[in-house]
């Protein structure tokens, strides 16, 4: 009887401990995720970023604990005066989050986007080409694409459709941003032209200007062809003090797909000396002070040149509307007139390979000025 009394209480602990196991809640599965309800602001003390975080499909934003750049928020809202870069990131029970990064602006330098004609499409968007320049103030045979280069932009017939930046290497007007750009294209003869960061897009120069503007207008022409995924609106602006310039985007998805999004400071009108086999163009002398166009003095990503994730995300969905920030220091990019500069926003498209990202559309912006999302 002992011995029966034992097993049926062994049986009732076993019950009961089934029931605990079952009926206990559950914990959610999956990954803690963070987003931002944008990822810029004014800092003004009063604009605000909204941080929601979710475990899986669980929303956890009141149990989670938020970081601003590592130190510790009271709530899911963040609001600041200092500008600058704000990585945030979450923790729950012992899960970290992937971390998201908003941009506060200065109030001096806030931009506002032009307003969006047709908010609703997503299609069709009006495209334009990068038309990469390599060249050097030492090159002697680099004459010829420069002078090619302006046939092009007075005569050509895809030169609205063109944004033409010269990207230096190893004179004076070199930069970081144009040295990268070559090195990720390649390029080992100078000079040359490379259409949307394809290594495999190159007009290389002839002894003839004219030919070289009919050889970049035909490349333009067949780059246009390509499918175009997104539109890109912006903004520029400079500080009072002229130390700062600021440039806002805003980009519309229209295919899923991975993107990247890079801003390139570009200055007109530098005089420099510039090497010259062709002595037509320097009046019989091997070198003439002339005044440079389109020189690539900046870009807010150098590493890559292709640009960062746009909104930090690996795949972007059809329909997504992405806001880009980004201040560049005129001193440090050796601007001589911050009058003659403008600012070039390409956005980059995945093409086949996690490492090959090619120009998809490219706008271009004077200091001061606006570029609306355009369409056909």
């Amino acid at each position: 009887m002992k011995k029966v009394l034992n097993t049926l209480l062994t049986l009732a602990v076993m019950i009961s401990g089934l029931c605990f196991t079952s009926c206990e809640e559950k914990e959610p599965e999956g990954q803690l995720v963070v987003t931002a309800s944008t990822n810029i602001i004014v800092a003004d003390g009063n604009d605000e970023v909204v941080l929601t975080a979710k475990f899986g499909e669980l929303d956890v934003t009141q149990e989670v604990f938020f970081y601003a750049n590592n130190t510790p928020m009271s709530s899911n809202v963040f609001t600041t005066v200092k500008a600058g870069d704000y990585k945030f990131f979450a923790s729950y029970k012992g899960n970290l989050s992937n971390q998201v990064t908003v941009k506060a602006a200065s109030p001096a330098l806030y931009i506002a986007i032009p307003e969006d004609s047709q908010p609703e499409k997503f299609s069709s968007f009006s495209r334009k080409v990068l038309v990469a320049e390599a060249t050097g103030t030492w090159c002697g045979y680099c004459p010829y694409m420069i002078k090619g280069l302006e046939y092009f932009s007075e005569s050509g017939s895809n030169a609205e459709k063109a944004v033409i930046v010269a990207a230096h290497s190893g004179d004076e007007l070199s930069s970081k941003a144009s040295e990268a750009a070559i090195a990720a294209l390649n390029i080992n003869e100078f000079p040359s032209c490379a259409l949307n960061l394809n290594p495999e897009s190159l007009v290389e120069s002839y002894s003839s200007p004219s030919m070289n503007a009919e050889n970049i207008n035909t490349a333009v022409g067949m780059e246009l062809k390509e499918s175009v995924r997104v539109g890109i609106a912006a903004a520029t602006a400079v500080s009072a003090d002229k130390s700062t310039i600021g440039v806002r985007a805003a980009v519309k998805v229209g295919k899923e797909g991975s993107y990247r999004i890079n801003a390139w400071l570009i200055e007109d009108g530098v005089a420099a000396s510039q090497s010259s086999y062709w002595y037509e163009f320097s009046n019989g002398k091997s070198a003439i002070v002339i005044d440079h166009m389109h020189i690539l003095r900046g870009a807010s990503s150098v590493s890559p040149i292709q640009g960062q994730l746009l909104g930090e995300k690996e795949s972007c969905a059809a329909g997504d509307v992405i806001d880009f920030y980004y201040e560049f220091d005129t001193k440090e990019h050796k601007i001589a007139n911050v009058k003659n500069c403008k600012v070039a926003v390409l956005v980059t498209a995945g093409s086949g390979s996690a490492s090959k990202f090619f120009v998809n559309n490219i706008v271009e912006c004077a200091v001061g000025e606006a570029v609306p999302f355009a369409y056909n």
